[in-house]
């Protein structure tokens, strides 16, 4: 996984991106109609990985991670001032978008992972992958537990702060198109058909 810069760059912003994330759901309960907004965002996470599955984007998968990262990242700032300024049911559609380019992410990172795992190793890049995400997961959920009586709004400002990180982090990690990148590999694989 270390070797192989797509799955490297991958794992390690969605690993920092999930430390966010494991917080969400404590997050959401401290905001108020925690189901509510759990709610939209796993359906907006549904509609997300059926939309890029269904009809996949045109840019390179590794970018469209980092898009990804980054609509959620905003998504969720912008909810945490809407929280802040008015009820909780605010917040709801922007739960519901940060989810769908969860859902993004999540179709990206599987496509990655697909495309660039080692013929013999792939079981072990996924699983190894999973359990990277999680472990960082519960992290974020410890962390969140810890500075609980935080203001909610602040919560999840920082949740959003570490998927702009994240998004970040794969930038500077992934290769440039052209130097083995996806887009590269595809285009070869595609042109010998």
């Amino acid at each position: 996984m270390w070797r192989t810069p797509e799955i490297r760059a991958i794992t390690s912003a969605t690993s920092l991106a999930f430390v966010g994330i494991g917080g969400l759901t404590t997050t959401a309960v401290l905001l108020g109609h925690g189901g509510m907004l759990m709610t939209g965002f796993a359906l907006g996470a549904l509609a997300g990985s059926l939309a890029v599955a269904r009809r996949p984007p045109r840019m390179r998968v590794a970018r469209l991670a980092e898009a990804g990262l980054l609509g959620l990242g905003l998504a969720l700032a912008a909810a945490a001032v809407a929280v802040s300024v008015g009820p909780p049911a605010l917040g709801l559609p922007l739960f519901a978008v940060a989810g769908l380019c969860d859902g993004v992410v999540l179709t990206a990172t599987l496509r990655i992972r697909s495309d660039f795992a080692p013929p013999g190793a792939r079981p072990q890049v996924f699983t190894l992958g999973a359990g990277l995400k999680i472990t960082s997961a519960a992290a974020g959920a410890g962390f969140t537990g810890l500075l609980a009586e935080r203001p909610a709004p602040l919560l999840l400002l920082c949740i959003a702060a570490l998927q702009l990180a994240a998004a970040l982090l794969h930038a500077l990690l992934a290769p440039a198109p052209g130097r083995g990148g996806l887009r590269g590999r595809r285009a070869r694989t595609h042109a010998g058909r």
